[in-house]
């Protein structure tokens, strides 16, 4: 009988800046859009569609890259959420790690952090997520 418990995964909270040229590529218009209806349809959207809405062919290929490596990791439950913030110079992923070095390393190995777009300079925080369960037990006593 293993009586060795499995260690349990926790919500860790990354934050990131983006580079000048990060930034200026996803910001060309329809990038968002493009990128939100692929994922929402279960794909990546392809380099032609990317260098079509005016990225470099390098950038695209490596964006794409990267969005695959996104999606791998929400459908291995690792990733819960990714994305900028408003104004496209930082981001944030949230992810299911079991400790902060296993989160970091989900930043440290994507693609465009790899390829420098994405900066040496983060955040990692572990969040002590309050459920709504939570508050709903509050407002009874309250």
């Amino acid at each position: 009988m293993n009586t060795q418990q499995q260690p349990t995964a926790s919500i860790y909270a990354i934050i990131l800046k983006l580079s000048p040229e990060f930034t200026a590529q996803i910001a060309r218009p329809g990038v968002g859009g493009a990128v939100a209806k692929a994922v929402g349809a279960g794909r990546v959207p392809t380099v032609q569609e990317l260098v079509s809405l005016g990225q470099t062919e390098d950038f695209a290929r490596l964006f794409s890259e990267r969005l695959g490596y996104l999606v791998r990791l929400r459908q291995a439950g690792v990733l819960r959420a990714a994305g900028p913030f408003e104004g496209l110079k930082e981001g944030m992923y949230l992810c299911n790690a079991t400790d902060e070095r296993e989160a970091r390393r989900v930043l440290e190995e994507d693609p465009l952090f790899k390829a420098g777009f994405i900066e040496n300079d983060f955040a990692v925080y572990r969040w002590l997520v309050v459920h709504h369960s939570g508050f709903d037990s509050l407002a009874a006593t309250g």
